[in-house]
């Protein structure tokens, strides 16, 4: 499960196309011995609801407060089972939430994960509303010093269905996404030149619908969806936006994600994210500005660094402490550009930063957490509920 961080879930469905599919981080192994037997009657009680209030700290938006409640939902005749080594994968999540920061952004939503028939079939869906002021650097060709603030408001519906074939890591499936967005000038003072550019005065006070539908490919050899400690998880996932239906904008997104996992010892392990986005206008209306994508890396405001073309890639290495404290140290990469041959030209994005976790259910292995990351422009510190990717 990605990111339980509420504003993330929000502004990925209503920023790009990256799915809202997400998992925990950091699958329970064994502990030591004389732990084992002092917490086996915990683990062996899986938590039915968990409330995760959160300090909102992504810089894009800047501080605020937010509350997830997850629900885990485990059948009864799953229940009976004999636990395994290590946690365990529960039927479905259920999600509801809320989030509000400083600079007047704040939304809802409510969402479902489901495993069905021992994992063969993953379903994930997500309902939200978010009205989010983000600065945007980026308006097509222009290139702004200065950022201009936009509010980026409304519903969005995200979901997709996985099929598993025969008994191998291999899924296919359909996803499916559908935005309804206000564009209109956020509560700010701006440059009044800003105003008289034709390109920007068109991305403004629009009323958008985008509405798109494609195939996906996964491989997922992950020891465990929810937290990964060893294994790779490889997605391929294209996108096709069309009047036909219900899109105002016609263009096509590709994504390709690349997750690795590897565990060295019983304490060290490592992990590598490479990740590519591109999107192509089919049409003749230009993309609206939240559309491109942007460089998503810990210690980089989202939108800061947008492009028809954006690969990233970001490295963690963890220690255990003990068996429910972990540190973790990161580093990252990006670049973005308009076409796929300029990004060996485009500039070098790069982050660093380091932050631990802990570990508060080992059930199904939910771990918060804290990291701190420095980007070229600033430091940033993201509280962690689940996941890093």
């Amino acid at each position: 499960m990605k990111k339980v961080v509420l504003i993330n879930m929000l502004a990925v469905s209503l920023l790009s196309t990256e799915s809202f599919a997400s998992s925990y981080d950091e699958y329970a192994i064994k502990p030591a011995e004389q732990q084992l037997s002092n917490q086996q009657q915990k683990v062996d009680e899986p938590i039915s609801f968990l409330p995760i209030p959160t300090f909102i700290t992504e810089p894009a938006v800047g501080p605020g407060l937010g509350v997830v409640g997850l629900f885990f939902h485990d059948n009864e005749k799953k229940a009976k089972k004999k636990k395994k080594e290590g946690s365990t994968l529960p039927q479905s999540i259920s999600l509801v939430g809320l989030v509000g920061t400083k600079n007047g952004t704040k939304g809802g939503a409510v969402g479902h994960i489901t495993f069905w028939d021992e994992d063969r079939i993953r379903y994930q869906g997500i309902v939200g509303w978010a009205s989010i002021n983000l600065d945007f650097y980026t308006f097509d060709e222009i290139k702004l010093l200065t950022p201009l603030s936009l509010n980026i408001e409304g519903p969005a519906v995200f979901q997709n269905l996985k099929l598993r074939y025969d008994d191998s890591n291999f899924f296919y499936g359909f996803k499916q996404i559908y935005r309804q967005v206000d564009i209109s000038l956020a509560d700010n003072p701006i440059e009044d030149f800003l105003l008289e550019n034709d390109i920007i005065k068109e991305h403004l006070s629009l009323d958008v619908n985008t509405s798109g539908i494609g195939p996906l490919l996964e491989y997922d050899s992950r020891d465990n969806p929810l937290n990964p400690e060893r294994g790779f998880n490889y997605k391929a996932e294209y996108l096709y936006f069309d009047e036909a239906i219900g899109s105002k904008v016609d263009y096509t997104s590709l994504k390709l994600t690349a997750l690795n996992y590897w565990r060295y010892t019983d304490k060290f392990n490592f992990a590598l994210r490479m990740q590519y986005d591109s999107v192509n206008n089919r049409g003749e209306k230009r993309l609206p500005v939240y559309i491109p994508p942007s460089i998503s890396l810990r210690g980089v405001s989202a939108t800061r660094y947008q492009g028809l073309d954006v690969f990233v890639t970001e490295a963690e290495a963890s220690y255990k402490v003990t068996h429910k404290i972990k540190l973790n140290v990161f580093t990252g990469m990006g670049w973005a550009a308009d076409s796929f041959s300029d990004l060996s030209k485009a500039e070098t994005i790069d982050t660093v930063g380091a932050g631990f976790r802990y570990l508060i259910d080992e059930h199904y292995g939910i771990s918060i957490g804290l990291d701190v990351a420095h980007g070229p422009e600033q430091n940033a510190i993201y509280i962690q509920a689940g996941s890093t990717w």
